[in-house]
């Protein structure tokens, strides 16, 4: 078993993009280069989306820089990666978004 903070802690990464071409972009190219999950997507606003994401931290480093490295204008891009989340952030990303 990994220690809690080595590189097979569990982990959540989020990165909003804007657009859904730049979505479907980024999808494609964390989901190829890595072993993670996809757990939600969510529209923002203002054309932005959200991909939430989870597995072991490698991984989820890895996946996220897949995306940048797929995106034409990464300065478009937000990303956040968290090592053993929270139950708080966790209960966040499954709740639901009122209309």
């Amino acid at each position: 078993m990994a220690d809690a903070t080595g590189s097979g802690a569990p982990a959540l990464g989020v990165i909003e993009v804007r657009g859904m071409l730049d979505a479907a972009t980024v999808m494609d190219a964390m989901f190829k280069a890595a072993g993670v999950d996809h757990h939600r997507s969510l529209r923002v606003g203002s054309g932005w989306i959200a991909i939430w994401i989870g597995g072991e931290l490698n991984s989820v480093n890895a996946a996220v820089d897949a995306a940048y490295g797929a995106l034409d204008a990464p300065s478009e891009a937000r990303s956040c990666v968290f090592t053993l989340p929270s139950e708080a952030i966790r209960r966040f990303m499954m709740t639901p978004v009122a209309a």
